[in-house]
């Protein structure tokens, strides 16, 4: 006895049904994406909101802030290791977000310690000093770093509060 399969037939139901499958899914995503919009509607008008807007005014005044730092004599590692004057070293990326927001802070300690004869602050940007922040053992930004000499390369790790007064109490105290 010979049965005879009839495969085109086969062939279409098995294609319906990833037809019918897909149709599912894509049913089901529409389902959510109309839940999603009636249950939170505001969720993207934060983007196009004016009140909002400062967040992306406050980046871009940083943004000249760090581009247009004339402080460009604290920034040669030479000169700063080559001092005996304990020192309070930021290790930064203009690109990295958190060297962002705790770059106006340091940038406000280096001026009141500017003239200081007993502590100096100090801003060295890594991508402009790659081989010396590879020297240093530098990995990750920011990096603070208090040298009490820096000639001798010793130093202790900042790993506190990313305020003015916790940087000054931490430069004070060690």
């Amino acid at each position: 006895m010979k049965v005879k399969v009839n495969l085109t037939k086969a062939a279409r139901c098995s294609d319906n049904k990833i037809q019918i499958a897909l149709w599912v899914v894509l049913g089901v995503f529409i389902v959510a994406v109309i839940i999603f919009a009636v249950f939170y509607p505001n969720r993207f008008n934060k983007i196009n909101n004016p009140e909002n807007s400062e967040s992306f005014n406050n980046y871009n005044a940083l943004m000249e802030n760090m581009s247009s730092d004339d402080n460009s004599e604290d920034d040669d590692p030479k000169k700063v290791f080559s001092s005996k004057i304990p020192t309070l070293v930021l290790f930064y990326a203009p690109w990295c977000g958190h060297c962002k927001t705790v770059y106006p802070k340091f940038n406000e300690l280096k001026a009141k310690y500017k003239n200081n004869p007993k502590y100096n602050v100090a801003m060295i940007n890594c991508d402009d000093h790659k081989e010396f922040a590879s020297n240093s053992g530098i990995k990750g930004y920011p990096t603070i770093q208090l040298y009490s000499d820096p000639s001798q390369n010793k130093f202790n790790e900042y790993n506190g509060e990313r305020t003015t007064s916790a940087l000054e109490n931490f430069m004070m105290n060690n």
